[in-house]
């Protein structure tokens, strides 16, 4: 009776191991990958791709939403934050010293594609 009970107990903690695992792959990982590749898709449409200096996706925990936080070898003081909203549809906003850029001249990677 004893050696039933561990055994339902193993198996019961296994089985809600392997549904918690698959649970994080299916909401955090593979999104966080699908992310990547539009991201990375993006960048080499625009040919931005050889001028990225550091590029980290990150997480936004007030939207729930991932983001690319990238800057560019010609413009090392400026960083762009790159999120996909909807299916096809990416923002780059940019940032120097913390404030928002809100014109081409300061920064020439901004858009709203």
């Amino acid at each position: 009776m004893k050696r039933t009970f561990i055994s339902i107990t193993l198996l019961m903690i296994l089985g809600v191991g392997i549904i918690g695992a698959s649970a994080y792959k299916s909401l955090y990982y593979d999104e966080k990958q699908e992310v990547t590749q539009s991201i990375n898709h993006y960048l080499t449409r625009q040919n931005y791709m050889t001028h990225v200096k550091n590029k980290e996706i990150r997480y936004d925990t007030s939207t729930g939403e991932f983001f690319a936080r990238v800057v560019f070898e010609d413009e090392p003081n400026n960083e762009y934050e790159i999120y996909q909203s909807g299916s096809n549809h990416i923002d780059v906003t940019g940032y120097k010293d913390g404030v928002q850029i809100m014109n081409k001249q300061e920064g020439r990677y901004i858009s709203k594609d």
